[in-house]
């Protein structure tokens, strides 16, 4: 009987860790990008998140191919450069936010691969300058133009059941529920979706400048006779000529693309930094410096090249002196050599003479 008694026992455990496990996987297994605004449940928005964070970095493999045609010449190893810009581990408060803000509709208002492709192949370099002309596609055109498409906004994908991010051939149509991207993407004029911002950028909601009409820290301006179109986020990812605005700014470093830090004291920080950087020793950093005062390392290369050169002056003397006194016994040597020459010749005569 006790015998028996132990085994209920262990089967009881093994019931309810089973049980455990069953009611895991189907959390797992259930869970969408838009159970958050079904429920409103906190405990919900960690697991939604890394779900979407999940999804994003799935891309990687679906542009691999692409990435690897275009810019293979640049890029030694695709993972580490991917993570290096897309990493978001460390924080994932900016999905979080979007989350919250769209009311769980971020997967559909996310740029799918085929938009992610259609933006970067509008690249333009004119003049040594890179720019970026969105071309017509199936939601902004001359016919078609909804407040998505303005920069810094975004629409949900109108079939949200077909969508499918990972889909690099098909754009999806855009018309539903468009609204101001989130903090942390860039969404760019005429795609009416949203990207995530690369680690280094920093990407906060623009606010308008009355005076002069910009959503800054951007550079776009808000369409006219639409009263209640805002700012949005950033609208542009290129190069850091072009697309300066959306860089960490020099002096300040940012470890998430929606919180910008100043440099503090005794570190420098240049533009796109995510981190600040200790000075070297002797040189010294102010707080909010791009770079470092190495005015001490310049003052020890002076100093060292002077004396160097002293070193050489005094040495070079030295060595004329006697090199000088050498020529000089030298000279004495073959004057000496030429008199006992002539004595020699003179005693040979007379004594041929005589």
């Amino acid at each position: 009987m006790r015998r028996l008694r132990i085994d209920v026992g262990w089967l009881q455990h093994i019931l309810f860790f089973f049980v455990c496990g069953l009611g895991f996987i189907s959390l797992a297994s259930c869970l969408d990008g838009d159970d958050y605004s079904k429920t409103g449940n906190p405990k919900v928005l960690v697991p939604v998140t890394n779900l979407i964070y999940n999804r994003l970095q799935s891309l990687k493999n679906v542009l691999k191919a692409d990435i690897d045609r275009d810019l293979g010449y640049c890029i030694k190893n695709l993972k580490d450069d991917w993570d290096e810009a897309f990493d978001f581990d460390k924080n994932l408060d900016f999905l979080s936010n979007c989350i919250k803000k769209t009311d769980g509709d971020i997967t559909l208002r996310l740029c799918s691969a085929a938009e992610i492709k259609f933006y970067f192949s509008s690249f333009i370099r004119r003049d040594e300058v890179t720019t970026v002309h969105v071309k017509p596609n199936v939601n902004c055109n001359l016919a078609k133009w909804v407040s998505g498409c303005e920069p810094g906004w975004s629409c949900n994908a109108d079939d949200d059941k077909k969508f499918d991010i990972k889909n690099g051939k098909v754009l999806p149509s855009r018309t539903r529920k468009c609204q101001p991207c989130c903090e942390g993407f860039f969404c760019p004029q005429g795609l009416a979706c949203m990207i995530p911002c690369p680690l280094g950028a920093y990407c906060p909601l623009a606010k308008l400048n009355k005076a002069t009409g910009v959503c800054e820290p951007y550079n776009y301006q808000i369409p006219p006779g639409k009263l209640n179109h805002t700012c949005g986020s950033a609208d542009s990812w290129a190069d850091a000529e072009s697309s300066g605005d959306m860089f960490c700014s020099p002096g300040s470093y940012c470890p998430t693309t929606i919180r910008k830090v100043t440099c503090g004291s005794g570190h420098y920080c240049r533009q796109g930094s995510t981190s600040q950087k200790p000075c070297f020793k002797l040189a010294t950093c102010n707080p909010n410096t791009a770079n470092q005062n190495i005015h001490a390392y310049g003052a020890i290369l002076i100093a060292s090249v002077s004396l160097v050169m002293i070193m050489v002056y005094n040495c070079s003397d030295q060595v004329l002196a006697t090199r000088e006194k050498r020529q000089a016994k030298s000279r004495e040597a073959a004057a000496r050599h030429a008199k006992e020459t002539t004595q020699a010749r003179e005693r040979w005569k007379t004594a041929r003479d005589v």
